[in-house]
């Protein structure tokens, strides 16, 4: 859905005489916006340099798998190429984020009252305003605590939001300075996305996601060798259900890179997708898709997480969530096409 469509032109003359030529270039630039898409800067920030983004080639591939929803049909898939983050976003690379966007006038904090199976409780909240993208919608959640399970148990303290507002001075923080290369956490998709579009980058599609994930190699799992044991990532052991009270994210790059050089694709935190989630949205011999159609009130979220089993860590499981929705356990990392 293109609209607010506008064309800027730009003259540059260069005259230089005697043994310099004349030279007119004349650069045109259109650019359009979806839907969601018209809150760019004007002069889009420059991505933080520890942000390394990996190469991955153009190719064809087989998406999906056996999954127990059975909603990841096996289609033959072809990719352009694209670049990917090589981690998952930390919370230095969100702090840096946050204290721009600050300035710009893109976000404020704001105590909210929260309810998760915690109970009910005040907490600060990044919330987006002015020309911020979903201006009023919360971006991350200040967690001062180590969340709780689905059942109201206590996980561990290490599973906070390691950013912290200091109102005396408007800036945020760091907690921990050595928390600063674990994966930010506790982010709700509107501020994974509010991020992408401050750099002018993107969130991975799903296609884009599994492509990556499968290492060229069609892997089953996002390691290096496609198989899974607790050397290979950060998850919670092959049974659902099972509450570890000593589990945690850890620092990104932790464990073995897959063949793409792609680190922990598969558990520390479910990352954010740009696809809403829809249950028959796989088409055989389809290129780059993307479900970017209001189809559910859901975004896709992949790879599993520290206290997720091994089953949610294969490349083709899918799973969603709400957009307003973001814990101890969600994060995310970025495309540039």
């Amino acid at each position: 859905h293109l609209k607010d469509c506008h064309v800027s032109i730009c003259y540059f003359l260069l005259n230089k005489m005697k043994r310099h030529c004349l030279n007119i270039i004349l650069l045109t630039i259109i650019s359009c916006t979806e839907n969601e898409d018209n809150s760019s800067p004007e002069f889009p920030a420059t991505l933080p340099t520890t942000i390394v983004l990996k190469e991955i080639p153009a190719g064809t591939f087989i998406m999906g798998g056996a999954t127990i929803q059975n909603d990841a049909p096996e289609v033959s898939i072809t990719m352009n190429a694209y670049k990917i983050s090589e981690k998952e976003i930390t919370n230095q690379n969100y702090i840096e984020f946050l204290n721009s966007a600050y300035i710009d006038g893109w976000i404020n904090v704001s105590t909210k009252q929260t309810t998760d199976p915690c109970g009910t409780y005040s907490e600060k909240m990044v919330i987006g305003v002015g020309k911020a993208p979903n201006a009023g919608e919360i971006f991350l959640q200040l967690g001062e605590t180590g969340g709780c399970t689905s059942d109201g148990e206590p996980e561990h303290i290490n599973n906070k939001s390691w950013i912290t507002y200091d109102t005396s001075n408007n800036n945020f923080e760091l907690i921990d300075p050595t928390k600063a290369d674990w994966p930010v956490n506790w982010i709700k998709w509107y501020g994974a996305y509010a991020f992408v579009k401050y750099y002018d980058v993107s969130l991975p599609t799903e296609a884009q996601w599994e492509y990556a994930a499968r290492g060229g190699q069609q892997l089953a799992y996002p390691t290096d060798d496609g198989t899974l044991d607790l050397t290979k990532a950060n998850y919670n052991g092959d049974k659902p259900g099972v509450y570890n009270p000593d589990g945690h994210v850890v620092a990104v790059g932790s464990y073995p890179d897959n063949p793409f050089g792609l680190y922990d694709m598969g558990g520390n935190v479910w990352e954010w997708c740009k696809d809403y989630y829809s249950e028959s949205f796989y088409i055989n011999g389809k290129t780059n898709p993307a479900n970017t159609s209001e189809t559910s009130n859901k975004r896709v979220r992949r790879g599993g997480s520290w206290n997720y089993h091994s089953s949610t860590l294969l490349t083709y499981a899918r799973a969603s969530d709400f957009l307003n929705r973001g814990n101890n356990h969600f994060g995310f990392r970025i495309v540039k096409n």
